[in-house]
């Protein structure tokens, strides 16, 4: 009896130690962790590593609209001393007048074409000075601000004091003009041959 009892208390200690190793290995397998199973995802759902992987991948749009600003074109210009003018000049006050200066060039003007007035002389010099004052509430004074065109033409006013008696005194005005081409700019000026206006001296005022 005192033989048996060992190797029955071995045989005991063996059997717990199966039985024990058994229960573990099944509470491993049914516990399966959540990062043990798949994961599906939807591929119209891209992660957001995949989208900005592909965001900085694609190229920059290019505008595919054509240019629409292009430089505009330089008209044709001409220079004119002398502008084909006339008009009616009134003696307002003692040694004042008041010319109305009229274009007398190519009539009507142009379609395209504008006029732009220059800066009135005198010639001879001298005898009278330039006096806007003669034309009183006559408007507008022939200066840069007038521009003639096809339509709204409207005349300017040239006033002169006389300074001394002398010979006739002609107006002259420079003008400059675009046009629509070179060939209305070389006929502008017309078959006039520059200012028809001029201011006629008398006595000396005391």
């Amino acid at each position: 009896m005192a033989r048996w009892r060992p190797v029955v208390g071995i045989a005991s200690s063996v059997l717990l130690s199966l039985l024990a190793f058994g229960c573990a290995g099944n509470d491993s397998a049914g516990s399966d962790p959540a990062g043990s199973e798949p994961v599906i995802t939807d591929p119209a759902e891209p992660t957001g590593s995949t989208e900005s992987t592909e965001t900085a991948g694609e190229p920059s749009i290019e505008p595919t609209d054509p240019e629409t600003t292009q430089p505009s074109q330089q008209k044709p210009s001409i220079e004119i001393a002398s502008a084909p003018i006339g008009g009616n000049v009134e003696t307002t006050q003692d040694g004042y007048q008041c010319a109305e200066v009229n274009w007398l060039g190519k009539s009507p003007i142009p379609d395209g074409t504008t006029i732009k007035v220059g800066s009135p002389q005198l010639e001879p010099a001298g005898i009278f000075t330039l006096d806007q004052a003669a034309c009183g509430e006559k408007s507008p004074p022939c200066t840069a601000d007038v521009e003639w065109q096809p339509s709204g033409f409207k005349p300017c006013y040239v006033g002169v004091k006389q300074l001394t008696g002398g010979d006739a005194v002609q107006l002259i005005l420079s003008v400059s003009a675009q046009c629509a081409t070179e060939a209305e700019c070389k006929s502008l000026a017309g078959d006039v041959p520059g200012s028809q206006i001029s201011f006629t001296s008398g006595p000396p005022s005391g």
